[in-house]
């Protein structure tokens, strides 16, 4: 009984080291780093031929998936609604970067790099092949 007692209580306090261990690695290490912009939410396209395309975008922690809520003009492209072309991730600076799932006319369909910086009102596209992700604004 006082075996099991033992090994109970050094599985627990193993179990509150990993969870403490997991914990410290998100904290922020240096004091340039700096949290993630306000990415979550709804955002317009800017450009004129896939002009009433919105994604909506949904945060998990450091991670970022932006889907098609309205489609717009991009189904000429043959975007869906609801279809995923955004997955990015969090860096150390508060910029989002990751891959965009561009699509062209005819047969070209890639996934390309981007980077996004998001304030409250605006989520911009710094790197990216695409003029449609630039100075997006956000979406009703």
């Amino acid at each position: 009984m006082l075996i099991s007692k033992g090994i109970l209580g050094v599985s627990l306090l193993l179990f509150a080291t990993a969870l403490a261990t997991a914990a410290i690695a998100e904290e922020k290490h240096y004091s340039w780093q700096k949290d993630p912009g306000p990415i979550s939410g709804r955002w317009s396209v800017t450009c004129e031929e896939m002009a009433g395309m919105v994604v909506d975008f949904s945060v998990d922690g450091k991670k970022a998936t932006g889907r098609i809520s309205n489609l717009g003009k991009a189904g000429v492209f043959s975007y869906a609604a609801g279809e995923e072309i955004l997955r990015l991730e969090a860096t150390d600076f508060g910029d989002w970067v990751g891959q965009l799932h561009w699509r062209g006319l005819g047969s070209k369909d890639r996934w390309d790099s981007i980077r996004f910086v998001a304030t409250s009102t605006q989520l911009n596209a710094t790197m990216t092949t695409d003029d449609c992700y630039k100075k997006m604004p956000r979406a009703n």
